[in-house]
């Protein structure tokens, strides 16, 4: 079953190869939050997926709306690990959690306006998101990714 999903990933260009190595240079500290968001935006995912299949609309904009603000840059992050963050990774993960945050912001109107297609659409953006950068940029986590 994982050769089937990962010839999935390599088919459909989610998986693009590993730079893994980027975030493992973090410091501590700054590895620290990242890992942190991390925790709070899969409790997220799995808040929405339930919300998505009960119908509660309130529920997915506001855990949606909590994700696109969940944004490494906008909190907790001191002037010298901002410049770390810069420095150590790639405008490309940097980038790629931009997009994710911004998804989110799409999910979150689209539950505000109970339009199921569009919520739909965008979550599956989400997952798909969280795959791109896992078997990107955390294969030193989720190995199966390598």
């Amino acid at each position: 079953m994982k050769k089937i999903i990962l010839a999935v990933f390599l088919t459909t260009g989610l998986y693009a190869g590993t730079k893994s190595d980027e975030i493992t240079k973090l410091s501590p500290s700054l590895q620290s939050l990242l890992s942190a968001e991390m925790i709070e935006v899969n409790k997220s995912m799995k808040n929405i997926f339930e919300s998505i299949v009960k119908a509660d609309y309130e529920n997915i904009a506001k855990q949606a709306k909590y994700i696109e603000n969940s944004f490494i840059l906008k909190k907790n992050l001191t002037k010298s690990q901002g410049k770390e963050l810069q420095e150590k990774v790639s405008t490309e993960f940097l980038n790629q959690d931009k997009k994710f945050h911004e998804i989110a912001g799409e999910l979150s109107s689209a539950a505000e306006f109970e339009n199921k297609e569009d919520i739909n659409k965008y979550f599956f953006k989400m997952t798909n998101s969280c795959v791109k950068c896992h078997s990107t940029f955390a294969t030193h986590r989720f190995s199966n990714f390598e």
